[in-house]
């Protein structure tokens, strides 16, 4: 499975971004693999649309859940319809953190 995070740096030790369409980056995290990519966010300065715009990116990238401390309803709507899985984590996690969610 593939995952999105949410991420401000592509760094594991950074927190996760609590703007889940606006992050600077995702990372995506293949917990079949544990291979860990950060992949920036081209559509974070997008005047409108930018939720379910960055839906649409991530499901073109496989992606199968999304870990995130929110979003959007437009963005929620689109994941859902698309079955990709949402999880709600608080706002204080790093990205390494998630990651070792993860994996247990």
């Amino acid at each position: 499975m593939i995952v999105a995070i949410p991420s401000s740096t592509d760094k594991k030790d950074t927190l996760i971004d609590d703007r889940f369409a606006r992050c600077a980056f995702f990372c995506f995290y293949n917990t079949e693999t544990k291979d860990i990519q950060f992949i920036v966010n081209n559509f974070k300065n997008a005047t409108e649309g930018v939720g379910p715009q960055v839906v649409e990116f991530l499901a073109g990238k496989g992606i199968s859940a999304v870990y995130a401390s929110e979003v959007g309803p437009k963005a929620q709507k689109i994941l859902d319809k698309l079955n990709i899985r949402t999880t709600i984590t608080g706002k204080k996690q790093t990205i390494q953190q998630i990651i070792n969610q993860l994996d247990n």
